[in-house]
């Protein structure tokens, strides 16, 4: 039983570790996103809008969408510190793992996912949706890289060198949705559990109230 739950302690904490890295991925993505428009609209660089008040607009939006991936960026941060330390201890232990330890790890787990329930959540929508998104750009990738001839498919010579921000695109993408997957299903757990140790500190406050 306790390889068994090492196993499963261990694919938990690896699925909730890449969750939160891939979200600060997304939130830096969205920052340079965000200050690549601001540099074009805003400076009126080459290629940017061409009206001075759309410029405005579009310059305004990236503002926000580089504050809003900072913002991610730094809560991100936060949780992932939390679950490296456990993390960390996991990797790091030599020998066998007594119980008492990796029920240590798994309460010390459950605690960090309790603390931060609403953000970790809003995190698998996030890395669920970031990986449908770099699912597309991959298959976007590959149809460019295939372009279609008048009377055949050809394949264009400078496409070659978009094979490896294809397979990139793609990777990140089956790690995004593979990961969220795996999270969610991890988090039904957590959910029951803290559901019992809500219930389990409602019955012993109401049976010390008696007292």
């Amino acid at each position: 039983m306790t390889t068994e739950n090492l196993a499963r302690f261990k694919s938990e904490i690896n699925s909730f570790f890449a969750v939160v890295l891939l979200n600060m991925v997304f939130g830096a993505m969205a920052m340079a996103f965000g200050l690549q428009f601001i540099v074009s609209s805003v400076l009126g660089l080459t290629g940017g809008p061409g009206t001075p008040g759309l410029r405005v607009i579009i310059g305004a939006i990236s503002m926000v969408c580089f504050g809003l991936g900072l913002g991610w960026i730094l809560v991100s941060a936060r949780i992932l510190k939390g679950i490296t330390l456990i993390r960390r201890e996991f990797r790091h232990h030599t020998g066998p793992v007594p119980d008492e330890t990796l029920t240590c790890w798994i309460v010390r787990m459950t605690a960090h996912y309790r603390e931060n329930r609403g953000q970790i959540r809003n995190m698998t929508v996030v890395c669920t949706l970031g990986g449908f998104c770099f699912l597309l750009l991959g298959v976007l990738n590959s149809l460019e890289f295939f372009s279609i001839g008048p009377l055949a498919g050809s394949i264009s010579l400078n496409g070659y060198l978009l094979i490896p921000s294809t397979l990139l695109t793609l990777g990140v993408a089956l790690v995004s949705l593979a990961s969220s997957f795996y999270f969610a299903r991890f988090s039904k757990t957590w959910d029951f559990r803290q559901d019992e140790i809500s219930r389990s500190e409602h019955e012993l406050a109401k049976k010390l109230g008696r007292a």
